[in-house]
């Protein structure tokens, strides 16, 4: 009888046991776990007339986003991989995508603010705008004239180059809380839109499909990782430690994109073989441009590239090539110029080698003389005018500042016709037309009072020199950079100039700085005692040379100091100024150590053009 009581007992205990499991999911419920790609995405709530793209996390996705930031942030760049990507809804024009999403860009401005720059892959074989695989990042990323990275872009193809879809999106940021009251949604302002590279790449471009390749970034980064974490550690900038000549003297390995499915597929792989060994002969100096490359397209690429200022787009881990399997040669692709920059210099394909690429070079010169004509950027600007239109009134309201200089661009010209004239020269090719320009015969300096006068006070004096009325010049601080400024003067472009103005020692500090400046870095800079009537030191920077400085003595104290040196530019300022007796030549307008002041003779100034 026990035992059946016992029986009894354990089933009304295993029965109550159930009924209380039941009660507690009632009133509990398990979690509903949240999809894969999130769904019920929010409707985009724009504020501009441009497209909006949203992004959609799950959090813990979204959570894993933050936490790559974080290190990022805190490593000073930006390390991917391909366990990086999350799964995200991606809404565009009412329509969701399934997509896996990470973040990028090499440097931490892709991470400021709430504006961060994604990856973004769409799942099968869905496409917006044509591109299952593109970026969106802050348009700044691309350099600080934003809109002339998509303009940069579309001369490529005008031209029939090949270069990246590029467009402008509002964007939103949507991330699904485990509760909907925990729903996080954020307009992040506009994106510009990136193509990356694939198979949809090339046929975007009227390509057959192939191979695109690329240089390995890993040496490059490693030697930035290893400078940032040295020089964090000792309170200095990484770049005060890189290995500038470690990184230019290691062989950065060649690479294809998507790589796995290059080495499953015989055609691909097989083409990879074939391009490499091209793109690594140039690289390694061993078989000149024109036996690898379409030297009319790499010629036309490099000459746009200089007109818009896109230098950024030459480095070696920027550099992309698509081989043409008809022609069995490789084609650049434009990508990253940091476009609308004025030149420093005349940049040109990183494996030139000036001696034995002569085919190259004198195409080249043609593909100038077609982009140097000021009808060139005329029709340009005009054809893509109304696009622009579209995107250049939200960009402007959300940036505040103009994202296109059309003067940076003429100015580049100049450039390309200088080099343009070199070409011409060395190879004669004489079917090149080059138009004389007026040669400027007399540079009239303006009034004293028409100069620019930073930090630095001009006033009358007494004293004359020759019927001449001599001024006082002095800093009114020694706190600041201090220096008056003659802008806009024209000058013929190469000519040697002397630069000559009458000077005289003042009651405080001996020293005088002169500077004949083009467009940074390119000048002449002199530093003269006054008091001992000797030339302290001259220096010259950019592509301006042959300088060299004189005094002659006057009398009464009086000197005139000379500055001498080859102008290769069309436009000139000159800035002088007294500065202190510490100072070099490079940086005589900078903070002084004491006060100090000259006499100087305004109406003595003079630029003129003389014998070398």
């Amino acid at each position: 009888m026990k035992l059946k009581s016992s029986n009894t007992f354990t089933r009304i205990f295993l029965l109550s046991l159930l009924g209380l499991v039941i009660l507690l999911f009632a009133f509990n419920p398990v979690e509903k776990k949240q999809p894969k790609y999130p769904v019920n995405v929010p409707k985009i709530e724009k504020t501009t007339t441009l497209d909006g793209l949203q992004l959609t996390f799950n959090q813990k996705s979204f959570d894993k986003i933050k936490e790559k930031r974080l290190t990022a942030l805190s490593k000073g760049i930006l390390e991917t991989n391909d366990d990086d990507y999350v799964p995200a809804t991606v809404t565009y024009k009412d329509k969701n995508y399934d997509a896996e999403v990470r973040l990028k860009g090499d440097w931490t401005d892709h991470l400021k603010g709430d504006k961060w720059s994604y990856r973004i892959k769409l799942k099968g074989d869905e496409t917006i705008l044509g591109m299952r695989k593109f970026s969106i990042h802050h348009p700044q990323t691309r350099g600080f004239f934003y809109t002339a990275e998509w303009l940069y872009l579309k001369a490529i193809k005008r031209e029939g180059l090949m270069g990246l879809r590029y467009n402008y999106v509002e964007g939103s940021i949507h991330v699904k809380g485990k509760k909907t009251s925990q729903d996080i949604n954020k307009n992040v302002g506009i994106y510009a839109l990136e193509e990356t590279f694939d198979k949809r790449t090339i046929e975007s471009n009227s390509g057959k499909e192939s191979i695109i390749l690329k240089f390995s970034e890993d040496n490059f980064w490693n030697e930035v990782g290893k400078s940032i974490e040295v020089g964090s550690s000792l309170g200095y900038k990484w770049g005060e430690f890189m290995n500038y000549d470690l990184v230019s003297q290691t062989k950065y390995q060649i690479l294809p994109f998507s790589e796995e499915k290059v080495v499953l597929d015989s055609t691909m792989f097989k083409y990879f073989k074939l391009s490499r060994n091209l793109l690594d002969d140039v690289y390694q100096n061993k078989r000149p441009i024109h036996e690898a490359f379409d030297v009319k397209k790499l010629a036309m690429q490099n000459a746009i590239l200089n007109l818009f200022g896109a230098a950024h787009g030459t480095y070696i881990i920027n550099l992309r090539f698509y081989y043409n399997p008809i022609t069995s040669k490789l084609e650049p692709i434009a990508f990253d110029g940091n476009s609308g920059l004025k030149l420093k210099k005349y940049e040109h394909f990183l494996f030139l080698d000036k001696e034995k690429d002569s085919v190259y070079l004198k195409e080249l010169a043609y593909a100038l003389d077609k982009v140097r004509r000021p009808e060139y950027l005329q029709n340009l600007i005009a054809e893509y005018k109304k696009e622009m239109a579209v995107f250049e009134k939200p960009l402007k309201k959300e940036f505040f500042s103009n994202g296109f200089s059309r003067a940076n661009l003429e100015f580049n010209q100049g450039f390309l016709k200088t080099e343009l004239i070199s070409l011409k020269n060395k190879y004669n090719l004489d079917d090149i037309i080059i138009e004389e320009e007026p040669k400027i015969e007399h540079i009239k300096i303006p009034d004293v009072s028409l100069w620019v006068k930073n930090k630095v006070n001009v006033s009358t004096t007494s004293q004359v020199l020759n019927k001449q009325v001599a001024y006082r010049i002095s800093r009114t601080n020694t706190v600041a950079s201090s220096y008056a400024v003659v802008a806009n003067n024209k000058v013929n472009n190469g000519a040697y100039y002397k630069t000559s103005v009458k000077l005289k020692k003042g009651d405080a500090g001996t020293i005088f700085g002169l500077r004949v400046q083009g467009q940074y870095p390119n000048r002449l800079d002199a530093i003269f005692n006054l008091e001992k009537g000797t030339v302290k030191e001259v220096s010259t920077g950019g592509n301006f040379d042959n300088v060299k400085a004189t005094m002659t003595p006057l009398g009464d104290g009086w000197y005139q100091c000379d500055l001498y040196g080859n102008i290769k530019t069309n436009t000139i300022k000159i800035i002088l100024g007294p500065t202190s007796k510490d100072k070099i030549s490079k940086n005589w307008e900078g903070v002084a150590t004491e006060n100090c002041e000259a006499l100087i003779i305004p109406s003595s100034l003079k630029i003129e053009e003389v014998e070398k």
